[in-house]
C-alpha cells in the first residue's frame, strides 16, 4: 500500500507517482534512483537524430496518447504508467464536469466537484509535457535541484500589468524568504508605480517532508503545510480586501518515475481561502462582503544543473492580477490563470522571469540574493 504521504502528494500534484509504491525518502539513492529503478534493463544509448525522432513522436501522437514519445525511445513501462495517468485524469475531469453539470454548481458540492476537474486537467496534461521531455532528454546532461535550499532569498524587480479595467500598469516588486529549519516565513509586496494600488502578503509554512537548509534530501521533493494573509489596496477605486488561506504545496521529481526523466519535476497543491471586501464611498455606509475562494495549482517543471530551474504552471486563484481567463462564451473567467517562470543563479545573485495570462496580462523581470544554497 502506498504510504500517506505518497497519496497526499499524487493528489496535490494532479500526477500521481505510483511507479515504486511504498518507498520512503530513506530508501533512495541519493542519486535518486529508486532500487527498483536501477536492477531494471536500460534502454539502449540513442543518437542524435533518434532523440528528434522521439520528440516528434512526443508531440504529435503524444498529444493525443501521452506516452508515445517514450515507447519510442524503448521505455514502454513508463509509457504505460503515462497513458494510464491520463487515462485517470481524463476520467475524474469527466466526473467533475458531470457533476457540476448535474448538480447545476450546487454550493455544498462545488468545492470538491471543481477540485476533481483540475486534479483531472492536471493529470491529463501534465504526463503530455512529461513525455516530451523523457523523450528530449540527454543522459547525463540533466539538472538536480540544490543539495540545501537557500537559508533566504531576496528579490527586486519590475512587473508589467496589462488590465483593461484598471489603470495601473508598472509596479515594484519585492519580496523576502527566510527558512529556519523546517519554518518558511515569506513577506511580498506589489507597490504600483502609476495609480495608488498595493498588494502585501505574509506567509509561514512548515516542511513536512523535504529537504531543508540543515538536512539534505536525495532530490528536491516536498510537502508543505502553508498559511497566508493577503491585503489588497485599490484606492483610487475605493475597495480594499484582505485573504486568509490554509494549503498544502508539494513537489515531486519524476526521477522517482522513471530514470530517463531525471532533472524534471511536477508541483501543485490546493487549499482554501476566506476573503473580506471593504468599500469606501463618500457619504455612505456600504456593509463589507465576505466570500470564500477554492485555491488549486499544478505545474511542469526543469532544473538547470544546480542554478535553477523553469516551469510552466496552471493556477485556479482569482485574486491575483492575473485573475481568471478570459475566453469566450459561458466559461469566461471560470478558470484561473496560465503562467511560466524562470529562475537562474550565478552563485549569490539571480534572475527571475515570468510571465502571466488571464483577464490580464503580467511580465516582468527581478533580481534575486541568495544565501546558504549548497
Amino acid at each position: 500500500m502506498p504510504s500517506a504521504r505518497t497519496v497526499i502528494a499524487a493528489l496535490a500534484f494532479a500526477l500521481p507517482c505510483h511507479a515504486e509504491p511504498g518507498l520512503t525518502d530513506a530508501e533512495w539513492q541519493p542519486s535518486g534512483i529508486a532500487p527498483a529503478a536501477e536492477s531494471a534493463p536500460s534502454a539502449p544509448p540513442r543518437t542524435a537524430a533518434r532523440r528528434a525522432l522521439d520528440v516528434a513522436v512526443a508531440v504529435g501522437p503524444g498529444a493525443v496518447v501521452h506516452g508515445a514519445g517514450h515507447w519510442s525511445a524503448g521505455r514502454p513501462e513508463t509509457a504505460r504508467r503515462l497513458a494510464l495517468t491520463q487515462a485517470a485524469g481524463l476520467g475524474t475531469m469527466v466526473v467533475g464536469l458531470g457533476g457540476l453539470a448535474i448538480t447545476g454548481a450546487s454550493r455544498y458540492l462545488v468545492a470538491p466537484l471543481a477540485l476533481a476537474t483540475i486534479a483531472g486537467a492536471g493529470m491529463f496534461f501534465l504526463p503530455w509535457l512529461a513525455d516530451i521531455y523523457g523523450a528530449a532528454a540527454h543522459p547525463g546532461a540533466s539538472g538536480a535541484p540544490p543539495r540545501l535550499p537557500p537559508v533566504w532569498i531576496t528579490e527586486l524587480g519590475h512587473r508589467y500589468v496589462w488590465d483593461a479595467q484598471f489603470a495601473y500598469r508598472h509596479f515594484l516588486v519585492q519580496a523576502v524568504d527566510l527558512r529556519i529549519g523546517r519554518v518558511r516565513l515569506a513577506q511580498s509586496g506589489w507597490h504600483a508605480l502609476d495609480d495608488r494600488n498595493v498588494r502585501l502578503r505574509v506567509l509561514g509554512a512548515y516542511r513536512l517532508t523535504g529537504p531543508t537548509p540543515a538536512r539534505t534530501a536525495p532530490d528536491g521533493s516536498f510537502l508543505e503545510l502553508e498559511a497566508a494573509l493577503t491585503q489588497h489596496r485599490y484606492d483610487s477605486e475605493g475597495f480594499r480586501s484582505l485573504t486568509g488561506e490554509v494549503a498544502l504545496a508539494a513537489r515531486r521529481d519524476l526521477v522517482r518515475l522513471d530514470p530517463g526523466l531525471r532533472g524534471s519535476f511536477v508541483e501543485g497543491g490546493f487549499g482554501v481561502a476566506l476573503q473580506r471586501f471593504e468599500y469606501r464611498v463618500p457619504g455612505m455606509r456600504v456593509e463589507p462582503d465576505v466570500n470564500d475562494l477554492l485555491l488549486a495549482r499544478f505545474g511542469f517543471g526543469i532544473y538547470f544543473a544546480e542554478a535553477g530551474e523553469a516551469q510552466v504552471h496552471y493556477d485556479h486563484r482569482h485574486d491575483d492580477y492575473a485573475a481568471g481567463l478570459e475566453l469566450t462564451g459561458l466559461g469566461s473567467g471560470v478558470a484561473g490563470h496560465l503562467g511560466a517562470e524562470v529562475r537562474h543563479f550565478w552563485g549569490p545573485w539571480g534572475l527571475r522571469a515570468e510571465g502571466q495570462v488571464g483577464s490580464a496580462f503580467v511580465a516582468g523581470v527581478s533580481l534575486m540574493f541568495r544565501q546558504g544554497a549548497n
